[in-house]
């Protein structure tokens, strides 16, 4: 099936169910997997391409975990005059479930509205659902006759960011709730990923900053499951506090999920300094690469990796580094998407080496962030839902306790 989070009025599968279904884009956006994905759920799936030789599509959808339809045909060695005479006498043998021309523009114009016109003449559409699949998004006549059009989109910014949409332009007598969606292609296929339609349901508890100073200041910790931002200069103070609370919160047997981008986590050595042991049973420790960020497919996996692992606490750090190689465009889409897929009260604590860089990103996450603690070296500003001005602190290092100690201003 063609997973499709949090169905909207109609979902992907719905619409690729029965009638004419265009689906159309630019080269790459991932219009041949969207589709195969769709139709992978049919038992007799009949293929023509116009682009591709059988083996190749085959071993394409098999290497991004899609099942093959059931019949492939290379259309790109039968002659043109040929081709719908051909579609028609191989369907009514066959009898399929789903039918998908994939290239139909690689037909003249001429030969287009013929095959068009025999989609009708032959009740081939009213037997099965018939999907064409185009290159480019001109209008041609296959779009007239459509039930369902659905254009794919991939977006890439100067940064090298990208992200992949998939819009319904039209569903003739299907409810349309949203008309762009955010679409993400993994080693498991592709994800087409809907809005919440409520908001989730707030824990009743909260979890402890691993301060009991900072926690009697806001109520108890921070509510589970919000997203707290924690900024700090360029030399890596956010993050050395951070290790120190990730031991502390894992101490206390909460599963923390910290994930870094530095190969060498060099952060680390401030809590070995203090004597603090960092690595310990209920902190897992991942690096990853900051270029793999450039699309929407890091956030889906790392939300898969946090509802795997039932994380109580996940820390994403050195997002300064994000925020410089992706720009900030993605950072909104990302959130969203996160945020909706993450089914487990996990805290995400996004940890920002650079005031630059945060401010840059607040403009796009704004109230995304239910949390902001912002340190300067002695200080500290917490801005808190529970208070409308900020509540300020002042820290030490306390060497013989091995914790940071924090008195309010």
């Amino acid at each position: 099936m063609l997973y499709f989070y949090v169905s909207a009025g109609c979902n992907l599968e719905e619409l690729f169910s029965e009638g004419v279904i265009v689906v159309k884009g630019l080269p790459g956006a991932g219009k041949t997997l969207l589709v195969a994905k769709a139709v992978s759920r049919f038992r007799k799936a009949t293929w023509f391409t116009f682009y591709e030789t059988e083996e190749r599509l085959r071993r394409y959808l098999a290497s991004v975990g899609t099942t093959p339809p059931a019949y492939i045909f290379d259309m790109v060695t039968t002659g043109e005059k040929a081709v719908v005479e051909y579609i028609v006498e191989k369907v009514a043998q066959l009898r399929p479930d789903v039918v998908v021309v994939d290239g139909v523009n690689a037909i003249a114009g001429e030969g287009e509205r013929e095959l068009v016109h025999a989609v009708f003449y032959h009740g081939i559409s009213r037997e099965s659902p018939v999907i064409f699949i185009k290159e480019g998004v001109e209008v041609t006549p296959a779009d007239y006759i459509a039930d369902v059009i659905i254009e794919v989109e991939h977006q890439v910014y100067e940064s090298g960011a990208s992200i992949r949409y998939v819009k319904l332009l039209k569903t003739r007598g299907k409810p349309l709730k949203y008309a762009k969606l955010p679409f993400v292609i993994t080693e498991s296929g592709p994800f087409v990923i809907t809005p919440i339609e409520k908001s989730k349901e707030l824990p009743s508890d909260r979890l402890t900053t691993g301060a009991p100073e900072i926690d009697e200041a806001i109520g108890g910790g921070v509510w589970r499951g919000t997203l707290v931002a924690v900024v700090g200069p360029p030399d890596g103070l956010a993050s050395k506090l951070m290790v120190l609370t990730a031991a502390e919160l894992a101490r206390r047997g909460s599963r923390v999920l910290y994930h870094h981008h530095k190969v060498a986590p060099t952060f680390t050595k401030f809590a070995e300094s203090l004597g603090v042991r960092w690595q310990v049973p209920n902190i897992e420790w991942f690096y990853h690469p900051v270029v793999e960020h450039k699309s929407l497919t890091w956030w889906f996996k790392s939300a898969e990796m946090v509802n795997r692992g039932r994380f109580d606490v996940h820390f994403a750090d050195q997002y300064e580094q994000v925020v410089s190689s992706t720009g900030p465009e993605l950072l909104v889409e990302a959130a969203r998407l996160y945020q909706s897929l993450v089914n487990y009260p996990t805290t995400t604590v996004l940890v920002f080496n650079s005031y630059d860089a945060w401010d840059s990103a607040s403009l796009y996450l704004g109230s995304l962030v239910d949390y902001v603690f912002k340190f300067r070296h002695g200080e500290l500003e917490a801005h808190t839902p529970e208070s409308p001005v900020p509540i300020r602190f002042q820290f030490k290092i306390d060497e013989q306790r091995r914790r940071v100690v924090y008195t309010r201003m």
